[in-house]
């Protein structure tokens, strides 16, 4: 990945971010190198923004795999439309014009992946913009409601995977019912407490899976799991 003005490169394409309220961040980037896309033939992003996650998951998922990406707000909408049709998986990408609520309420498609980036702390003091509150807050939607959602159309032998803040992804498996499958903490630097938390859900029970991703070493390198996770992306590695 390189960084430039007006967004970041990775190998197999860019990421134009000037339109939308969040930028480009190491946990989309996680959440899409992480995700299992074995299974999947039809995926949704929920939340797409630049429609990042949704192009990871192109690049990584097989050539007839369908992916759905919905989005609300109008500018990074734009954006995201901008990066796919400039990208060699235009025709794998739908866009949505529409909340995630009305989508998934409304969809009579079930998807084998269904993966989101979620607004992460409860209402706080304002952004700079109507925009940046919508993707920064979680005002209309918690997360266990974006949960609640996502099962609604998931297929039976699907799975949902979430990037949260570490206190808000244990909150969240505190509430829900839904079984837990997959757990991994992230920790950017070792030595220190898991900042965020991966998070697989399913319909049906299976073995939790659980592991741990450190994305700097003692020497500010970048760790050598991150590399493996992330080298289809990132050009320095």
């Amino acid at each position: 990945m390189s960084a430039k003005q007006n967004g970041f490169t990775f190998k197999q394409f860019h990421i134009h971010h000037d339109r939308c309220a969040m930028k480009v961040g190491t946990d989309g980037i996680l959440l899409g190198a992480w995700a299992d896309i074995s299974q999947a033939k039809r995926i949704l992003d929920l939340g797409t923004g630049t429609g990042l996650i949704a192009l990871m998951l192109a690049q990584r998922s097989a050539e007839d795999c369908q992916i759905s990406a919905v989005e609300l707000d109008q500018a990074a909408l734009l954006q995201a439309q901008e990066n796919i049709q400039q990208s060699k998986w235009a025709n794998k990408i739908h866009l949505y014009s529409q909340n995630i609520a009305d989508f998934c309420t409304n969809t009579v498609d079930k998807f084998d992946l269904i993966v989101a980036n979620p607004p992460y702390f409860p209402q706080g003091i304002d952004c700079s913009s109507k925009q940046r509150n919508l993707a920064r807050y979680t005002e209309n939607l918690t997360h266990l409601d974006w949960l609640d959602l996502a099962s609604q159309c998931v297929s039976a032998q699907g799975k949902i995977s979430f990037v949260l803040p570490f206190e808000a992804g244990e909150i969240l498996l505190k509430h829900t019912a839904l079984p837990c499958v997959e757990r991994c903490e992230v920790i950017t630097k070792i030595g220190k407490d898991p900042q965020r938390l991966l998070l697989t859900f399913a319909l049906q029970t299976a073995p939790l899976k659980q592991s741990q991703l450190i994305i700097y070493d003692e020497n500010n390198q970048y760790h050598s799991d991150f590399v493996a996770l992330t080298r289809d992306f990132y050009l320095k590695f």
